[in-house]
């Protein structure tokens, strides 16, 4: 009768512990996390999560472009997340994934993902509602949701600038740089319109979130001609500063260009020279 009560206690002990470890490790209950990550959700769920935090959008967008970037820090299984977009009656337009920075799986990692609705939708609706998630790799249902209600201006011109980020590159390639959105009043010259805010630098938010230019703040743009297929960028001063600064630089206008399908190759000149510029 003793080993009957010992062996049943030893059972129970055996399920109390495989009971906490799937908790803790399976189902990845956000409400046992140990994560300081906080994220938030403007719709009422009845799952907060800590696995998945988006810093663009921020809570507080209400509006965005046909062109906006989901950017924050997360982790999933094999490093990859996903993203939905809704209308406002629920109707299910597009899905997406992309994959988390981190060196390895289980480790949380940084993301900025370029969305263009105008290339992913047929239609854009005024309403859309954004949902970035990880798919449970238990039974593939969404997890660790966090969902956004944006107004889209399509009236505008919507534009990415393209920045360098610790977070997003930590290794510091000196030709890796990642884009923020920019909504602008309508214009024929949307090139020109996009260097001249590339120009302008990060907002203080974005450089709260790691972005960062290596473009001196007194450059102006001249002038950009586009001769077929190369777009000929013309500033008022010359770069310099290392080799790395200089690759920097030299990614961030080339980027902000080649978004614009008409824009295959980028050249760059200072007051009309192309020779000697954008020397370490």
């Amino acid at each position: 009768m003793k080993n009957i009560v010992i062996l049943v206690i030893i059972l129970v002990v055996l399920a109390t512990v495989a009971w906490m470890v799937y908790n803790r490790y399976i189902t990845s209950d956000p409400m046992t996390s140990s994560s300081p990550l906080v994220t938030y959700s403007p719709f009422e769920t009845s799952i907060k999560s800590q696995e998945i935090e988006i810093y663009l959008p921020s809570k507080d967008t209400k509006i965005v472009g046909t062109k906006f970037v989901i950017y924050g820090k997360g982790r999933g299984f094999e490093n990859t997340l996903n993203y939905r977009i809704s209308d406002s009656a629920g109707k299910q337009l597009y899905v997406g994934s992309f994959m988390t920075n981190s060196p390895e799986a289980g480790i949380f990692g940084y993301f900025d993902v370029e969305v263009d609705l105008n290339k992913i939708l047929k239609t854009i609706p005024s309403i859309i509602r954004l949902d970035v998630y990880e798919a449970s790799a238990k039974d593939g249902s969404d997890i660790h949701e966090t969902s956004f209600q944006l107004n889209v201006d399509a009236s505008s011109i919507s534009a990415f600038v393209y920045f360098f980020n610790n977070n997003l590159e930590p290794e510091e390639s000196c030709n890796k740089t990642f884009a923020v959105p920019r909504v602008v009043p309508k214009t024929q010259s949307v090139l020109k319109l996009a260097l001249e805010e590339l120009l302008k630098g990060p907002t203080s938010n974005e450089k709260k979130l790691g972005f960062e230019t290596q473009i001196t703040s007194e450059v102006r743009l001249n002038s950009v001609i586009i001769v077929g297929d190369t777009a000929t960028v013309d500033l008022s001063k010359d770069q310099s500063g290392g080799s790395c600064r200089i690759g920097i630089v030299a990614s961030q206008i080339a980027n902000t260009a080649k978004q614009f399908s008409n824009v295959k190759n980028v050249t760059i000149s200072v007051n009309g020279a192309t020779e000697g510029i954008l020397q370490p």
